[in-house]
Order: structure tokens, then C-alpha cells, then sequence
């Protein structure tokens, strides 16, 4: 089976869910990763729950949309757990991810608390099982669950059979992990990567950071970092989701060539070329 390549939302945020699939689709993507619940207070909320047993219209184009271009959704972001959030409020969510046949839930959590991250990871994990999802959690630099070593701790710790990870080599970079913390994790709890470039030195702040991830990403190949390394350690052909905010590039370049340009990129590092 070919490795599947996802075009992710933050690559092209400006795009609204079923024009994400139709942008994927024409520049010859496998599968698509769809926004469903927001990450920060203040982004916008596309129009995709359904309310009162009525599914939303953009749901049922989006859903269309993905039959008539035989794409597959991988994952559907963010199920972001605080302290203060239920881990029910993301039913209707997993209800969406579910009508459009995804597979993956992207979960970050920001509790500092392993104890209580775990708690509440494992409550998302057993919501999310009665849609048949997996809760694929992602970590960063910024939030509480930080490093590849506590993400992989609470999923362990969590042991449920639809927990995982989500490895990003950026993330795992610029929260100061290294190749070599991937060899103790089992493979059967990475569910599929992210995929971006990046400068090899890091900025010097944890808000920099932050903003680099969000705006400034590079093509795979443009930057410094290890990835045909990152992808040798990681299972045998799992999806890659290109991740790739390129601001500066989106100013001057199409959606449809950058997108098609990182996708060719991302293809011929992720097989040696």
C-alpha cells in the first residue's frame, strides 16, 4: 500500500472545509484533514455540527464533495482539553469526523497535571470510541503536555485501545526531543505523523516558537531539519499530513502551487529522492 499524503488545515487556513477537499483533490492529494473544532478562543467555527438532527449544509457539501473526489479524511482537529472543558462537549464533533468518514481525532492538551491529563485523555478516548475514532494526540512546546516523552506517557498510561500519537517533526524539534526518543515508543501508538520543514536553530522563546508554528513552516527540503530520519523511525508507510502555514509564501503564490509544490516536496523527501 503507497504511503497516503493529507492536506492539513493550517496549510491553508483561509479555505473553508469543502474547499479544502476540492483543493486537495485538484493538486492530487490521498486524503484531507478537516477543522471542525476550533483551537483558539476567537477562530472562526465553520459551520459543520449538526444541530437538532439536521445535518449542516456545509457538512453534507463537504461530504460530497470527498465522495466525488474518492478522498479519505485522516484526521478532524482540535479536540483541545483544558481543566475546564468536558471531554462531552466533543460528541457533536466526533458525530461530524464520523459522517465523514474519519479516522483519527487530533487531540492537544493543555493540563500540566500528568495525573489529570491522562483523566481526561482517557475520558476523550472512551467518547470518542462510540464513533469509532481514535484519539491521536499531538504535543508542543506551548501547552502542558510539552514533549514526546509526557504524550507518550499519558497515552500509555491512558491504555486505551483507540489512543495513539501523532508525531510532528517539528514539534518534536522545537520542544527539544531528538530521533532517538521515537526508539522506546511501540509502534502501535503512532497512528501517523504531521510534516513540515523548518530552520535547524530554533528561535530562542516558547512565543516565537509558537509563531513559527502557526505562520512560518517550510517545505520539506527548504529547511534543516532531519526529516528523512524522522521518517525512517517512524512505522512503515504511515500517512504523512502536510502541515506547512507559509505566510510570506501566501502572499506571492497560489493555494493550488503551493499546495502542489509541497506535496511534490514532501513526496520526494519522505521516499530518499
Amino acid at each position: 500500500m503507497e504511503r497516503q499524503f493529507a492536506l492539513v488545515p493550517l496549510t491553508v487556513i483561509e479555505l473553508t472545509p469543502p474547499e479544502l477537499v476540492s483543493a486537495a483533490a485538484h493538486a492530487g492529494y490521498d486524503a484531507v484533514s478537516l477543522r471542525l473544532s476550533p483551537f483558539r478562543t476567537g477562530e472562526a467555527q465553520h459551520p459543520m455540527l449538526s444541530r437538532g438532527g439536521v445535518q449542516a449544509p456545509m457538512l453534507v457539501e463537504t461530504a460530497q464533495r470527498l465522495q466525488d473526489a474518492g478522498l479519505e479524511v485522516l484526521d478532524i482537529e482540535v479536540m483541545l482539553l483544558t481543566p475546564e472543558r468536558d471531554v462531552r462537549d466533543f460528541a457533536p464533533v466526533f458525530e461530524a469526523g464520523a459522517l465523514l468518514g474519519a479516522r483519527h481525532a487530533l487531540t492537544l492538551i493543555d493540563i500540566a497535571d500528568q495525573g489529570l491529563a491522562t483523566e481526561r485523555y482517557a475520558a476523550l478516548c472512551d467518547v470518542a470510541a462510540g464513533f469509532g475514532l481514535n484519539c491521536a494526540l499531538e504535543f508542543t512546546a506551548w501547552l502542558g503536555v510539552n514533549s514526546v516523552q509526557k504524550a507518550h506517557a499519558v497515552v500509555e498510561t491512558a491504555a486505551r485501545p483507540n489512543g495513539g500519537l501523532l508525531l510532528d517533526p517539528f514539534h518534536l524539534f522545537r520542544s527539544g526531543g531528538k530521533l532517538a526518543d521515537l526508539a522506546g515508543i511501540d509502534p502501535k501508538w503512532i497512528r501517523y505523523a504531521q510534516f513540515c520543514d523548518a530552520p535547524a536553530q530554533a528561535p530562542t522563546t516558547i512565543a516565537e516558537i509558537s509563531e513559527e508554528a502557526r505562520f512560518e513552516r517550510l517545505i520539506p527540503g527548504d529547511g534543516g531539519l532531519p526529516l528523512r530520519e524522522f521518517v525512517k523511525a517512524l512505522p512503515t508507510g504511515i500517512p504523512l499530513g502536510l502541515e506547512i502555514p507559509m505566510r510570506k509564501l501566501s502572499a506571492t503564490m497560489s493555494v493550488d502551487e503551493r499546495i502542489r509544490r509541497a506535496l511534490v516536496a514532501a513526496e520526494r523527501v519522505a521516499n530518499g529522492a
